[in-house]
């Protein structure tokens, strides 16, 4: 099965979301070399992260090039689709609860959801652009993951369909344990028809 993932905070943030992304990644390659395979797709890699996820043979990156690196965030929301369907990626899992914008039918979605208090928007602008990239993710996923039930009901609240969440959570809204591991693993097979 071949997972691609927005993985921008997985390459690049040194706090807890960026750590969330690691240790979910790190943790579903470890004992399933044959039957799960990541592709990291970030608008770049911070230096502190280059080599992080070499040592897996079954975890590789993708950065922009060419002129797509002039323009990163657009090449991450509107170019990614080509590379998606040239790698034959299966799921393309959303850890920053975005998706690429038209994303092939084919490929299944996960977003995950932190909650909506988790966005620092600094002007109008941002504010309605993030609102607008939300709305797109929501009804494009097939499966949203919501890290608690606080959470599931936020997203209820901002019009999700209830039958799409899925609640994945610890104590903690970045705490990930064992069984959750199994169920993302779990939900990823379901969505791959594995």
């Amino acid at each position: 099965m071949l997972v691609g993932y927005e993985a921008n905070n997985a390459l690049r943030n040194s706090h807890e979301l960026g750590d969330f992304a690691r240790n979910l990644i790190e943790r579903l390659a470890t004992g399933r070399v044959n039957r799960y395979r990541a592709l990291l797709f970030a608008t770049h890699i911070k230096k502190d992260y280059c080599s992080y996820f070499s040592g897996y043979s079954n975890i590789g990156t993708f950065v922009p090039f060419g002129l797509s690196r002039l323009m990163p965030s657009l090449w991450m929301r509107y170019r990614l689709n080509p590379w998606l369907k040239l790698e034959k990626v299966k799921i393309f899992h959303g850890l920053n609860e975005e998706l690429p914008y038209h994303i092939d039918r084919d490929i299944k979605t996960i977003i995950t959801c932190y909650g909506a208090d988790n966005h620092h928007c600094t002007s109008i602008m941002d504010s309605m652009t993030w609102k607008k990239r939300m709305e797109y993710s929501f009804s494009a996923a097939n499966v949203i993951v919501a890290v608690s039930a606080e959470v599931k009901q936020q997203l209820i609240d901002l019009g999700v369909t209830p039958e799409k969440i899925v609640i994945i959570g610890g104590k903690t809204p970045y705490e990930l344990t064992d069984r959750m591991v199994e169920q993302y693993f779990e939900l990823y097979c379901k969505l791959a028809g594995e």
